[in-house]
């Protein structure tokens, strides 16, 4: 057989064609789960609608929790442990908005118009959602547990937590965050179960805390009720327990049902009926970053005020 015969040679000529198209949208993507591109025209409405949503939500979500961050850095009167943890978690609601909104939208119209995602794309989206949402999920709980000591031990709070333990704190939440996210490469399986763990752990510490918490709310509220007044600092303090407690069960409810599917396909069935469920309930928790600075506005006066 003659290698260089027209027909062979056409055949020879076409070949690079068909082979990088299927190297370029291989459905590999180091240690990602497998996106079943195959079922993607399923997805397409879901895709364009909260694709649009989130295209939207975006800018306001970055400039609103801009502004928070702005607002506390600003007046070192506002540099309080509380606010220092609001702050934390308008960080990393920028930082959704920034990043995993916008690569969460080039994914879904990728996906709609190619059939595909490139894995840099799925990269960026997958490692800013578990980076910044395990950092909002910690901070939230370290809020909760912050708000807790403040009420029972508030003759010594300022001395059990002071601002430099809080920025300690918050170092160590990014820390073990950015360090789990990454450690995925190492065992996809065994990693992002250990950080979903730690999803869960701090949702029923904070839930716990909160639980603690009630209580003494409405012992306060019948001491006044009764005309037992109590302390301006003690007053302030359960005030700002009300109000914290507004924006950790604001933030649950947005971010709940994102991390039951997560940890329900990740780790415990390994199976998902459809992706759109995916779609829906991260919409859902994208949202709640547009969300939280409005709540933080609404409850927190001296954030309010200053602004």
């Amino acid at each position: 057989m003659n290698f260089f015969d027209a027909k062979n040679f056409s055949n020879f000529s076409a070949s690079p064609a068909s082979i990088v198209p299927s190297m370029s949208k291989s459905s590999n993507c180091f240690h990602l789960p497998h996106p079943e591109f195959d079922d993607a025209h399923h997805r397409t409405t879901t895709n364009l609608v909260t694709g649009v949503v989130n295209a939207v939500l975006s800018p306001f979500a970055v400039s609103a929790n801009f502004l928070i961050i702005f607002v506390i850095c600003r007046k070192t009167s506002l540099q309080t442990p509380s606010n220092l943890l609001l702050g934390c978690l308008a960080v990393s609601d920028v930082l959704v908005g920034l990043v995993v909104q916008p690569s969460y939208v080039a994914y879904r119209l990728l996906e709609n118009q190619n059939g595909f995602v490139p894995c840099y794309v799925r990269m960026l989206y997958s490692t800013g959602f578990y980076a910044y949402y395990g950092v909002s999920f910690m901070t939230l709980c370290t809020i909760s547990c912050e708000r807790l000591l403040a009420l029972l031990y508030h003759l010594r709070y300022l001395k059990i937590v002071c601002r430099e333990r809080v920025m300690k704190t918050v170092l160590f939440i990014w820390l073990v965050n950015i360090l789990l996210t990454f450690l995925q490469w190492a065992h996809n399986y065994t990693f992002r179960g250990i950080h979903l763990g730690l999803w869960l752990a701090s949702f029923f510490i904070a839930v716990a805390t909160q639980c603690r918490i009630l209580p003494i709310i409405l012992h306060h509220q019948r001491q006044i009720r009764q005309f037992h007044p109590t302390s301006s600092g003690r007053q302030m303090q359960i005030k700002l327990a009300i109000n914290v407690a507004s924006i950790i069960a604001i933030y649950f409810a947005f971010n709940l049902p994102v991390l039951i599917i997560t940890t329900s396909h990740q780790i415990v069935t390994g199976h998902i009926s459809s992706y759109n469920l995916y779609s829906w309930a991260e919409t859902v928790a994208f949202v709640n970053s547009s969300i939280n600075p409005l709540v933080c506005f609404w409850r927190v006066k001296t954030i309010r005020m200053r602004s």
